[in-house]
C-alpha cells in the first residue's frame, strides 16, 4: 500500500496490484528471515507442550 498527500493536504491510500503482493510473498518465502522463523516452529511447539499445565497467570 502506498500513501500520497495531494496539494489539498488529504492523504490518499492506494493498494498495489495483487500481482505485486503475490511477488512480495514469494520473495519473502525465500528470505533468510522466513526460513529462520520456520525452523523455530519445533522449538515453539515443544515450549507450548512443556508449558501446557503451567499456571502462568495468577
Amino acid at each position: 500500500m502506498t500513501t500520497s498527500q495531494g496539494s489539498s493536504g488529504k492523504i490518499s491510500l492506494e493498494m498495489k496490484s495483487e500481482v505485486h503482493y503475490k511477488k512480495a510473498a514469494k520473495s519473502y518465502r525465500k528470505s533468510q528471515q522466513y526460513i529462520k522463523m520456520i525452523n523455530l516452529y519445533p522449538t515453539l511447539q515443544n515450549t507450548l507442550i512443556e508449558c501446557k499445565d503451567e499456571n502462568l497467570i495468577e
